[in-house]
């Protein structure tokens, strides 16, 4: 199985693979048309891949009614010293030479390994770029070999799909999520308001999770036309049978406010960083101490329903 084999040669792949270097300035171009920068790139990610130089972080969600974790979504760092130093750059450097099916597997399979010697509880939460769903060459089955030979259910894994490329044939992309659904893994959207394919998502794929985009919740108390949208989704989302988390709580004031309009569950600074070794215990005190509990008397009626949202 690979998961075997990525285990018994990794130590021995470390030994081969000294942390590389590629230099910046002038990129002549050289055989082929490439330039040699681009080169550089390729030779620089197919190190990375081979020597497996990413490390999962896991950030906890809590639940905003009891204070509870209840999952944790896995984030990766690179350990790798070179021009690509961080991971928003890997995956833009991935796409534009066409490993990002590789970086997101060296990164699946890093997490779950992880999260399970860390013999972490409840939801994983993973990063998919929904364009990987929606290709002919695409071949699912790593995922599941890696889970049963961990030992980890698969109900308990969370695919977050974050638009970071343009989905060109929706129907083809749909039997990719229906494929995951059909095997026993949830679906979340991830920045759910910050533009119009996660909208356009949401009403096509009907998500069992939300990720309310960081721009959204950050001082949310503070601007009202944020409050009508945020009320707006969450009422939708609910809906439709979606949780809803808020994502990028870092002030008592917004973690208070998402608790009382109605978001099941919250992650953020506030609330707990990304860490190689996650402790999650529960905020409850915090939602006290926000004021939390309880929904405001000024909570929006929905248009539709003229009522207050469940």
């Amino acid at each position: 199985m690979y998961a075997v084999t990525a285990r018994q040669t990794e130590a021995a792949k470390r030994q081969h693979c000294p942390p590389r270097h590629i230099p910046g300035g002038a990129a002549p171009r050289i055989a082929g048309g490439d330039t040699a920068q681009e080169r550089h790139e390729r030779l620089e990610l197919e190190h990375i891949i081979a020597c497996k130089q990413i490390v999962p972080v896991f950030q906890p969600i809590f639940s905003l009614c009891d204070g509870g974790a209840i999952g944790h979504e896995s984030l990766s760092r690179l350990v790798h010293e070179g021009s690509i130093t961080n991971p928003e750059q890997l995956f833009d450097v991935a796409r534009k030479h066409g490993f990002t099916a590789e970086i997101e597997k060296l990164c699946r399979e890093k997490a779950l390994t992880r999260a399970c010697e860390l013999d972490l509880h409840g939801l994983i939460f993973l990063n998919v770029c929904p364009a990987l769903l929606h290709t002919e060459g695409h071949r699912p089955g790593f995922t599941a070999e890696l889970l049963d030979f961990l030992g980890v259910d698969k109900s308990r894994i969370v695919f977050e799909l974050t638009e970071k490329t343009l989905i060109t044939d929706y129907a083809l992309f749909e039997r990719g999520v229906a494929h995951y659904r059909s095997q026993g893994y949830r679906i979340a959207i991830d920045d759910l308001g910050d533009g119009y394919a996660g909208l356009k998502m949401l009403s096509q794929v009907i998500p069992d999770y939300v990720k309310l985009a960081r721009f959204l919740v950050s001082d949310i108390d503070r601007f009202p036309a944020k409050q009508a949208l945020a009320e707006a989704l969450v009422c939708f989302s609910k809906k439709i049978g979606a949780r809803v988390i808020a994502e990028g709580i870092e002030r008592p004031e917004e973690l208070g406010y998402f608790a009382s309009i109605g978001a099941d569950y919250g992650q953020g600074y506030l609330l707990g960083r990304p860490d190689t070794q996650p402790n999650a215990q529960t905020v409850a005190p915090l939602l006290r101490q926000s004021n939390a509990p309880g929904r405001k008397a000024g909570h929006l009626p929905c248009r539709l329903t003229r009522t207050i949202c469940p």
